[in-house]
């Protein structure tokens, strides 16, 4: 689930809280330098990004989600300058505020887009507005956005449709509804659109989760990632985030998730797009199935790292990092591209991190973990089953990386929550279930957090700076300084290479939305309070102001809208829809935390489906399906982990078939994220000892035997052990002959045979 979002849960269960230059380091220069004339010759980029590429021109800056510029005059030499120089009225208000996401900068204007789905062209120099559209749909819950593109603005308009509005006047131009709103009698729409999109090649990029507005997580809601023709809007591809996105995990009339919250990356020299998804639903548990037990497995694809062509939507490789998340626990931050040197060998890679409170580097082309860094407090939150009565987990649901993280200078920036929810194994915050008792969920207004910058080569915490407020104001790096604002309002600077903080600032309102910066000026949407105000900070604020005319306000009438209906949407063919069915991930950011899943989640259309062809999902040799270690790994975690080959895992067999009778023992070892044995055989009905010596250092693995590689049916699934450990597990195997499965169910990947003779 999400940012802001994530605050219905606490208004629902009683918690809703309180309130409402250019010294650039030679090395990052020569970097942006660098970034900027590739983007100048890449082919698919729109020419407004071409054009405005030092300004902030996508949501995270650029295609990589960096969130980082040495292109602008603020700096530590006059951060201590930095004043309001004009403020923007946020008229949006609701359980998340107004505003819970990024502005746009090209040029000489700035577009925004509130939690109304109210988009404004404002003049940069002095926030005077220049035309507007309003929609005033109070269910869009965000983190929403607009995007810029081939002269057009593409916003979401309400929770079920993308809109192209002209760049000059606010016309819109066309819109497409990606989900069914004429559901049958009884049922109720439970899926919403709620990210920022962006854009590439003549695509839009965005995509669905299991929720909207009031309702969230309803059995049979499934998330889809789309591309739309920029010209049209008609659906090019969409993708199911969940691997079954009909029989969701065995109880579809329960089951619920996947999607993403956050812009997926692009990497524009191999047309590869990289997407974060959430979790699955619902969580922890039901009365009558505790501990998600209404969707045995890993529930694939959520909590996963994605990486599909931008053009058909197919699958090169996916990495599960959580499998069966109890806790809501998403993997849903915007992924960061970037270069390193990892255990001696340059690599490109992906960074991406999530409410588990973990931050994890990926090889770009192979899926491959190879660090992993733990941010802020955790407890208990590697429990593969919670115990009878309450547990207290560290992160809770609104806890860990909330917000957009930053990169600059081979470090990585990553704001953090600390809050816990108080779990027990029947409790939930999927509120789409009705019945559920709902877990408690700390206080907002007691929440801490914080910013900690970690070392790109080794994954290795370089500094941590704790703050009074939950930290949900993202990361943004500004020549030497990187920002980052909390809830309560304020805004800080931080020195980016000693984290010594240089500055603060009190903003008007509280803040759950993150920064866009260009030129002398820093635009902040301020969205939580009775002063919610997009502000503009410059050295020397309103001194600094150069005079700029007055704009007149050109507003479209909404008669010029071309809508076109949901049942002409599905035009796309069925060779190019590629219907990848994924995983069910709820990224919640918390500044638009929609963390409460609501009663009445519909399922996925079967309209915008487009068909979901399990071969799509098979084009991911298993090879590259690297399911990661999720575990108790140090927040120094080391380039050790960099072993991802479950190509590795051709072992002989340690287990030896015992004699027809009452008892075998069997030794099996996980080690580098495999197990040395690809096979293990059994007598039919032999009371099993099972000996497993895990290896791995820091990270957790179990041993699981299912019916088969569908895990329709658990035979056994042993506890979970952080390694370097040994357990012994004993259990009874089937009767009846025939090859059943096992796998680690932490790092599915990690599987093999289970032979009974």
């Amino acid at each position: 689930m999400q940012r802001l979002p994530r605050l219905l849960i606490i208004t629902l269960v009683g918690c809703l809280m309180l309130f409402s230059g250019a010294v650039a380091q030679e090395e990052n220069a020569s970097d942006i330098s660098n970034a900027t004339t590739e983007l100048q010759t890449a082919e698919g980029v729109p020419p407004e990004i071409l054009q405005y590429a030092a300004d902030w021109p996508l949501p995270n800056r650029d295609y990589e989600n960096t969130r980082a510029t040495t292109n602008v005059s603020i700096s530590s030499e006059n951060v201590d300058d930095l004043a309001i120089a004009w403020t923007f009225d946020i008229n949006a208000t609701g359980t998340f505020g107004g505003a819970s996401s990024n502005p746009l900068i090209v040029g000489d204007t700035v577009y925004f887009q509130d939690l109304f789905a109210d988009t404004y062209a404002l003049n940069l120099a002095d926030g005077s507005v220049k035309w507007e559209r309003i929609y005033n749909n109070t269910t869009v819950t965000g983190p929403n956005g607009p995007a810029v593109g081939w002269g057009k603005v593409f916003v979401t308009n309400d929770p079920f449709s993308i809109a192209a509005l002209n760049t000059s006047s606010g016309e819109e131009l066309w819109s497409m509804q990606l989900i069914n709103t004429t559901p049958l009698e009884g049922e109720i729409i439970g899926e919403g659109i709620d990210i920022q999109p962006t854009v590439y090649n003549d695509l839009v990029f965005t995509s669905t989760v299991p929720g909207r507005g009031d309702v969230f997580y309803q059995g049979g809601a499934v998330g889809f990632l789309y591309a739309l023709d920029q010209e049209t809007g008609e659906i090019v591809w969409n993708v199911s985030t969940v691997d079954d996105p009909v029989g969701i995990w065995g109880n579809p009339e329960v089951n619920s998730g996947g999607g993403a919250w956050y812009t997926p990356a692009v990497d524009k020299e191999t047309g590869i797009t990289y997407w974060a998804i959430a979790n699955p639903a619902p969580f922890a548990g039901l009365p009558e199935f505790p501990n998600g037990e209404s969707r045995p497995g890993p529930n694939l694809y959520t909590n996963t790292l994605m990486a599909l062509d931008h053009a058909t939507g197919n699958m090169s490789w996916f990495t599960q990092v959580l499998a069966h998340d109890l806790f809501d626990h998403d993997l849903q931050i915007a992924p960061i591209l970037t270069n390193a040197n990892i255990s001696g060998e340059d690599q490109k890679i992906v960074i991406s991190g999530g409410k588990m409170g973990r931050v994890y580097a990926f090889n770009r082309d192979t899926g491959a973990i190879l660090w992993i860094a733990v941010v802020g407090r955790h407890e208990n939150d590697q429990l593969a089953r919670l115990p009878p009565g309450n547990t207290t987990v560290y992160p809770g649901a609104l806890g860990g990386v909330e917000t957009p993280m930053a990169y600059a200078n081979n470090t990585v920036y990553a704001p953090y929550v600390d809050l816990y929810t108080n779990w027990t194994p029947t409790s939930s915050l999927s509120l789409g279930v009705e019945g559920a008792p709902q877990a408690e969920i700390q206080s907002v207004p007691e929440g801490t957090g914080g910013l900690v910058a970690i070392e790109a080569d080794t994954g290795k915490i370089l500094w941590d700076r704790k703050l009074d407020s939950i930290n949900v104001g993202g990361a943004t790096v500004v020549n030497d300084l990187v920002f980052t604002a909390t809830f309560n309002g304020t805004i800080y600077a931080f020195d980016a290479v000693t984290g010594e903080e240089v500055w603060n600032f009190t903003a008007p309102a509280g803040i759950n939305a993150w920064p866009a910066v260009a030129n002398d000026t820093i635009i902040w949407p301020c969205g939580v309070g009775e002063m919610a105000q997009v502000i503009a900070l410059r050295p020397g604020g309103m001194d600094g102001m150069t005079p700029t005319p007055t704009a007149t306000m050109n507003v479209t009438p909404a008669a010029t809208v071309n809508v076109t209906p949901a049942a002409t949407v599905n035009v796309t063919p069925a060779a190019t829809v590629n219907v990848t069915p994924m995983a069910t991930m709820n990224v919640t950011p918390m500044a638009t935390m929609n963390v409460t899943p609501m009663a009445t989640m519909n399922a996925t259309p079967t309209a915008t489906m487009n068909a979901t062809p399990t071969a799509t999902m098979n084009a991911t040799p298993t090879a590259t399906m690297n399911v990661t270690p999720m575990a108790t790994m140090n927040a120094t975690p080391t380039a050790t982990v960099n072993v991802t080959p479950t190509a590795t895992m051709n072992a002989t067999p340690t287990a030896t078939p015992a004699a027809p009778g009452a008892e075998t023992t069997v030794e099996i070892a996980a080690d580098n994220l495999a197990f040395d044995t690809e096979t293990i055989t059994v007598p039919g009905g032999a009371s099993v000892t099972m000996v497993f010596d895990n290896q791995d250092g820091g990270i957790p693995h179990n041993v699981a035997v299912y019916d088969g590689p569908l895990r329709s049916e658990a035979i056994f699934v042993g506890d979970i052990i952080t390694g370097p450990a040994e357990i012994t597990y004993t259990f009874t195997a089937p009767s009846e002959p025939g090859t059943y499965y096992f796998q680690c169910d932490i790092h599915p990947s990690m599987n093999g045979d289970f032979i009974v003779e």
